[in-house]
């Protein structure tokens, strides 16, 4: 006999048994038992698998339920995280106007308080536009010094209605007659543009070889030229290499200085409209 024969009869014989034992009258005890007997690991089966069932549904609904909790803090949080950049930037902001503030109240000049509104990408580090012109202040003119309370910016070029130009102390072109605080070794500073990005410097040139100044040196504004007013914080000497057949083998010394005010975030300054002591 094959082997489909035998589940086959097999399968009819429980199929028999079922029948008998759920719709035939149970009339004996025998046959009740034999009947919970038969049923009760079927229902055992069923009442697991339903429990086993429901115990999915319920997981499920826990996953949507914490799904959605995610989803509502990961939302928080980004809320959040903008509310504390947001309140940075505020505090920076506030800090950058007392600090404005309290260098105005201590200068004995005609101080315009200007904005950068523009800054040329291609020209970042030789000028940038503020929002004042002739028509904000008579007094502003071309050449003027513009400072932030943590030094010289550059001075003013070309003076609009409502905009000016301002040339940075990082161009070639803006030429300051400086000297060093400690030593009083005396020069011009010139610009010099950084290549590919980079932090901006100055050249601190035309120093006698008898000079002598170091790094770490304070360097100010001489007052001589007629554009910038004596003792503005310029920069700090960060290179001053000794007098060798290689470096400084000329008629004058040479080093370089670091510009104490960060030109690569200008954002408010002033403009040196004049030295009276009536302050604007």
């Amino acid at each position: 006999m094959s082997r489909a024969w035998v589940f086959l009869g097999s399968g009819a014989a429980l199929a028999a048994a079922i029948v008998v034992l759920f719709f035939a009258p149970v009339t004996t005890r025998w046959t009740e038992r034999v009947t919970i007997e038969t049923i009760s690991p079927l229902a055992r089966a069923w009442g697991g698998a339903q429990t086993k069932w429901n115990d999915f549904r319920q997981s499920l609904r826990q996953f949507d339920v914490l799904e959605e909790e995610n989803r509502n803090l990961r939302a928080e949080n980004v809320r959040l995280q903008t509310e504390i950049r947001q309140l940075d930037y505020l505090r920076n902001e506030n800090d950058r106007f007392r600090e404005m503030l309290a260098f105005r109240e201590q200068q004995s000049f005609r101080l315009l308080a200007c904005r950068v509104i523009e800054r040329d990408t291609s020209n970042w580090w030789n000028s940038v536009l503020v929002d004042r012109g002739w028509s904000d202040d008579p007094n502003l003119a071309p050449d003027q010094p513009v400072v932030t309370p943590r030094g010289v910016i550059g001075k003013t070029g070309t003076v609009g209605r409502s905009t000016t130009r301002v040339m940075l102390i990082s161009d070639e072109n803006c030429k300051v007659s400086v000297l060093t605080e400690g030593a009083g070794a005396r020069g011009i500073l010139l610009g010099n543009t950084p290549v590919n990005g980079g932090n901006p410097l100055c050249r601190l040139t035309f120093v006698t070889r008898e000079a002598k100044f170091g790094v770490g040196e304070r360097v100010l504004t001489t007052g001589l030229g007629g554009t910038f007013p004596p003792n503005l914080l310029v920069g700090t000497v960060t290179e001053a290499p000794a007098l060798t057949s290689e470096k400084n083998s000329g008629l004058y010394r040479e080093g370089q200085v670091t510009p104490a005010a960060d030109l690569n975030d200008l954002r408010e300054m002033f403009i040196l409209t004049g030295a009276s002591g009536v302050k604007k």
